[in-house]
């Protein structure tokens, strides 16, 4: 046979799951590696310990993004609900990060605009680096409010 296998891609799917603060110990060390970098990036302000302390605490919810073939974690997402002193609520995406975000983006929104919504949330906000609005800006509705920049002096370095 002289013909040409055609090389079938695989479309892997995906699914995001809320884990349970006292479930947290069992996917922790997966979810650390993809953390690691989001919290080198805050400059001070986070580490793995504190996310992972603030999610066993019921301060914050650790998401996971698995492969629903393998059940292998590709990604994770922590968030937290802002009461703001005028009563509006929004849902804060603190970290998210993984790999393969492309093929799993939409999925993991759906399902926290909907958890978002059930929580009695007006929305969602947060605050990321420029590389990330590249990557959401052409979703619906999503907007562009401020840019969080600092300054830190040179006595505190």
């Amino acid at each position: 046979m002289s013909e040409v296998a055609e090389k079938l891609e695989i479309q892997r799917k995906f699914d995001i799951s809320l884990i349970p603060n006292d479930k947290i110990t069992l996917v922790w060390e997966d979810c650390e590696k993809f953390l690691q970098k989001s919290c080198n990036r805050s400059n001070g302000r986070a580490t793995t310990k504190d996310v992972f302390y603030d999610c066993i605490r019921n301060v914050s919810s650790l998401w996971i993004i698995f492969d629903t073939e393998t059940s292998d974690i590709t990604g994770c997402a922590i968030t937290k609900i802002n009461q703001y002193p005028t009563g509006k609520r929004m849902l804060a995406i603190d970290h998210v990060t993984g790999k393969k975000m492309n093929d799993w983006a939409d999925r993991g929104l759906e399902v926290i605009y909907k958890w978002a919504k059930a929580n009695d949330c007006s929305g969602i906000e947060g605050i990321g680096r420029e590389g990330f609005w590249n990557w959401i800006k052409s979703r619906d509705d999503w907007k562009k409010t401020s840019i969080f920049f600092e300054y830190e002096f040179k006595e505190n370095k």
